[in-house]
């Protein structure tokens, strides 16, 4: 049973169980196929639906990768889950730097300086890469239930680069709430 176009687009704005699961076995696919191919430059984005494998590889070698990641993630190495190069790092970083910085404009004189921004800006980037693991590992990653099945790898290219779309079923994390 696939999923509504309505509750996958909720799942996608509330960061749904679907779109979390798919997130951690997209991590978990690309380091597996990072390990086989690492000359390969991977990226990757996460839908309820399933998610995008961006990397130059042979098609046939993405299915057993997801298929090996997905039980992998369920049973000997759930950390396969969270990736450092993540772009909810990225998005961590960006909020913890702008809000220091804010937080350094809204101070009174002599300490709203410019070396005061840098210096919490500065800081913020440090404490940002930790807190950007935690964040993967329990907001926007979530290790797939048995329920979970990838259907079928579909090739394509995008901007003219490969990419595959590896299709996923989840009858108990398309339930939003409940």
């Amino acid at each position: 049973m696939s999923i509504n176009p309505f509750s996958a687009a909720a799942q996608q704005m509330l960061l749904g169980p679907a779109v979390r699961q798919n997130h951690a076995l997209e991590h978990a696919t690309i380091v597996l196929l990072a390990q086989k191919y690492p000359d390969v430059r991977f990226s990757g984005i996460s839908f309820a639906v399933g998610f995008f494998v961006f990397g130059e590889v042979p098609e046939e070698a993405v299915l057993p990768t997801a298929q090996e990641a997905l039980q992998l993630l369920r049973t000997t190495q759930p950390e396969l889950a969270v990736h450092e190069r993540c772009g909810t790092n990225l998005a961590v970083a960006g909020m913890l730097s702008g809000l220091s910085a804010m937080a350094v404009g809204r101070l009174r004189r002599p300490y709203r300086t410019a070396n005061n921004a840098i210096l919490a800006s500065t800081a913020a980037l440090v404490l940002a890469r930790p807190l950007g693991l935690m964040v993967q590992r329990y907001i926007t990653t979530q290790t797939p239930n048995e329920t979970m099945r990838i259907e079928r790898v579909i090739p394509m290219q995008l901007f003219g680069a490969p990419a595959y779309f590896v299709k996923t079923d989840n009858p108990q994390a398309n339930r939003l709430f409940g």
